[in-house]
Parts: structure tokens; sequence; C-alpha cells
């Protein structure tokens, strides 16, 4: 194994025993001396590799956000519609945000200003083109969507299907993100009483609507939904961070 390799391999390490720690203890609670004990090296060692804790947690979200990556391929090539496509991803986002919370925490840190300003450049420029990249594949499976599932856009120019395209997609990411928030809040508790399966009924509900909104006309959409609900598992179970075995009970 070359000198870099070794280097290579000693950072995944470091990074591995990182995310560990914060998802155990949270940001706050964990130091860098914590890191480089739980990881077995000086800190010398491990300044070597980050110049700073927020340096690190910029890494630790570039890992992380490798395995969305690896999601969005496997179900990309998964034999279904694009907009099955589309919801099946929209779950494994519910199902990590709700289930992995933890994670979802290092992932929200690594995008506030007052980290990545103290990450290096290189870093945070390698986590954001990696963003585009995830951003750029999902947009792509929105396109086809509008060609071919949902309705009502046949008189729009390629111009204008990619910028309802580029509306859809951040209304679809936004209502993810609100849902999954609501679902962890005091609301969720006072107003879902029958638990995970009333918050998971509040999504699959709010998503049909609003795809609905956009043009789809599927008569079934819960069958939809149950039948993505299992690709988004079997994806998730092949990956390092948010696989089953994870999942809280």
């Amino acid at each position: 194994m070359s000198r870099r390799e070794k280097r290579e391999q000693r950072e995944t390490e470091i990074i591995e025993k990182a995310i560990s720690l914060l998802s155990a203890r949270g940001f706050l609670d964990v130091r860098m001396s914590d890191i480089a004990g739980e990881a077995g090296y000086s800190m010398g060692t491990i300044y070597s590799h980050f110049e700073s804790k927020e340096d690190l947690i910029v890494a630790c979200a570039h890992l992380l956000s490798l395995d969305q990556q690896a999601l969005f391929n496997a179900i990309a090539l998964q034999p279904i519609t694009a907009i099955e496509k589309i919801i099946t991803l929209a779950q494994c986002s519910w199902l990590i945000a709700t289930q992995h919370p933890d994670l979802i925490e290092i992932d929200n840190l690594s995008l506030m200003p007052s980290v990545w300003r103290r990450a290096t450049r290189q870093r945070a420029q390698s986590l954001n083109q990696l963003h585009v990249e995830l951003a750029a594949t999902f947009l792509n499976m929105v396109m086809a969507a509008i060609e071919h599932d949902i309705q009502g856009h046949d008189h729009l120019d390629a111009a204008q299907k990619e910028l309802l395209a580029t509306y859809l997609t951040h209304g679809m990411w936004g209502l993810c993100v609100g849902l999954s928030s609501t679902a962890q809040s005091g609301y969720a508790n006072n107003h879902c009483n029958a638990g995970h399966d009333e918050t998971n009924a509040h999504f699959t509900t709010n998503y049909s609507n609003f795809l609905r909104g956009y043009g789809w006309q599927e008569e079934q959409p819960q069958a939809v939904f149950e039948r993505c609900m299992e690709i988004a598992r079997d994806s998730m179970s092949h990956t390092q961070w948010y696989s089953q075995k994870k999942v809280k009970a």
C-alpha cells in the first residue's frame, strides 16, 4: 500500500469514528481529543488531516452524502417509472430523517455558514460538488416524470418544462424536510396519536396531494407509496450508514 493510500485509509477511519461519536453524543459534546482516542491516533495525526472540528464535520457529511449518492444510483436503476423513483427517493429521505436524526444533524451542521467557513475550502467545495451532482440526478428524474407520468404539461416547451421541474424539485424537498421535522416535533406527539403509522400516513397523504397539484393522476396512490416504500427500505439496506440494522426499534 502506498503512502497516499495509507493516508486515505487513516482519514476514512477517523471520519467513521467521528460519525459514530457525533451520532451517539452530538456535536457539542464531542471534542477532537475524544475522536483521537476513539480512533487510536494522536492529536497531531488528527490535525494533520483536519484543521478543525468543523472541517471534520464537513468530511463526515461528505461520507454520509456518498451513501445518499449510492441510494440515488440504486433507485435510478430500478425498473419503475420516473414518478415512482421520485417517490422512492422522497421516502428514503423521510426514513433517514425520522429514523436517523443523529445523522441528519451532522448533515445539517455541515451546511451552516459558521461551520463551512472554518472548514478547508477544498473539503467544502468537494461536499458542495457532490450535492450539485445529487440535485442534477434528481432533476433528471423529475424531467422524465413530467414527460411521461404527469399530465397537463404537453403545451410547455423544453425551457418551461425545465423551470417547472426546478419548482417541483424545490417543493418536494421542502415538503420532505417540513414533514420530517414535524414528525419529530411536539406537534406530532400531540396530534398523531397512532405514532409512527399515523406520521407515515401524514407523509403519504401530503405528498400525494402535492403531486396531484402538479398533474399526477394516480387512482391508487396508497398502493404506489407502499410499493415504493419496499424499494426504499431495500435500497437503504445496502448502504453503510442508513441500513435497516441501524433503524431504531
